[in-house]
């Protein structure tokens, strides 16, 4: 059973866990860490017990029955945690589970393993063997400061040093969690940001993520209100005339910033969830879809048009629902079909908007070719996610 103890790196230290970094404390933050890292206990230090920790703990998802508060002269509890090696991790960094679950599981060495990045900082994140972990515990259970002797004890020792994947930060002064604050925003993107992404959507939705993280307004709720202002655009495209065309544009804009912001909330704040995952992807998907079907309509009248609309939405749907649940190298691959997801992200999106209002203001009568180019594109991705499919079934 893989553990971990909080500790207090410094006594000047001893108020930051506490403190609020993206409207949660550090201390929540380290404890969370631990937990999707693959921790199935989490011992904390009665010295570091506040009552907005324990109301925050209550309201986490996924930390049911992870943490204990430890007691110096319990010796079942001393057994527990020092029979094995332990994880010692600081109540005062930023660190990504992902970097503590590659720490626990990696080999156990002699001299156990740490961090490389926390090595020198004063407060590192170590693997400590059940001789360490015997030897520390009286005043690891009793919440006294242990950075510099950590320390001193790397330097004896020399621990296998493996390197953080992402964000690593000791926040060891009030100076800091202003730095602790800013790096967290900045990691916010995704491997699936395209230009327009990092350059517009992050910067406008990372300002309104600020806002939102210490109100009780949650992930879908924003996914709500951008489903509701995605479908504003799909009503000004619908027989569109070339102002409300712009405004259309403006409010597909906008859907997106907040299809960022839901993200992002629901990181910051613990949130995430198997079915705001897929309102999200709803959302995306039927806002998408409903803008190629109003594009069509707007292009010429008729039964015609609208046909090609309906097969243009019916593409999109199918595209998204092939890139949602095929595996990344069906999905995404060195072949046609890669290069085809990439023709579908917003980028490429906003070259059809854009291209849809200038042709409105300047030359309408080429408005059905764009709708018809739009509805067969939108049929190529899924097309050759199964045309990959097939092939892969016919070489087992």
């Amino acid at each position: 059973m893989a553990r971990a103890v909080l500790y207090l790196p410094d006594p000047a230290e001893r108020r930051l866990p506490a403190r609020s970094v993206a409207g949660r404390s550090l201390a929540l933050r380290a404890i969370v860490a631990a937990a999707r890292g693959g921790v199935e206990t989490v011992g904390v230090p009665a010295a570091l017990r506040t009552p907005s920790l324990e109301t925050a703990l209550r309201h986490t998802r996924g930390l049911a029955g992870v943490l204990r508060w430890l007691d110096a002269r319990d010796p079942a509890e001393a057994r527990a945690f020092a029979s094995e090696p332990c994880l010692l991790l600081p109540a005062s960094v930023l660190v990504e589970p992902r970097t503590l679950a590659g720490l626990l599981e990696g080999p156990m060495e002699v001299g156990g393993a740490a961090i490389a990045e926390s090595a020198e900082g004063g407060a590192p994140v170590v693997l400590a063997p059940p001789e360490l972990m015997e030897r520390l515990w009286p005043r690891l259970a009793a919440g006294e400061a242990l950075g510099p002797e950590l320390v001193r004890l790397l330097e004896e020792t020399r621990p296998k040093l493996r390197s953080a994947a992402g964000l690593f930060l000791h926040v060891g002064t009030e100076a800091r969690l202003r730095d602790a604050d800013t790096a967290l925003y900045a990691a916010l993107g995704t491997d699936d940001d395209t230009g327009v992404d990092r350059f517009l959507h992050r910067r406008c939705s990372r300002q309104i993520t600020r806002l939102l993280v210490r109100t009780p307004v949650t992930p879908n709720h924003v996914s709500l209100a951008s489903l509701a202002i995605g479908l504003g655009a799909f009503w000004a495209f619908w027989h569109a005339t070339p102002v409300s065309a712009v405004l259309g544009v403006a409010l597909y804009s906008v859907a997106v910033v907040l299809d960022h912001v839901d993200g992002e909330l629901a990181r910051l704040t613990f949130q995430e969830s198997r079915f705001g995952a897929i309102l999200d992807w709803a959302v995306d998907t039927i806002i998408h879809s409903t803008l190629v079907l109003g594009m069509a309509v707007s292009a010429a009248p008729g039964p015609a048009m609208m046909a090609v609309g309906l097969l243009g939405a019916v593409g999109v749907t199918l595209s998204a629902l092939f890139a949602r649940s095929l595996p990344r190298e069906i999905a995404v691959g060195e072949t046609v079909g890669g290069a085809l997801r990439n023709m579908g992200t917003r980028d490429f999106f906003y070259l059809l908007l854009v291209a849809f209002v200038l042709l409105r203001w300047a030359r309408p009568a080429l408005l059905p070719v764009l709708a018809t180019v739009v509805a067969m594109g939108s049929q190529s991705y899924w097309i050759a996610c199964v045309a990959r499919i097939r092939r892969g079934a016919a070489t087992r």
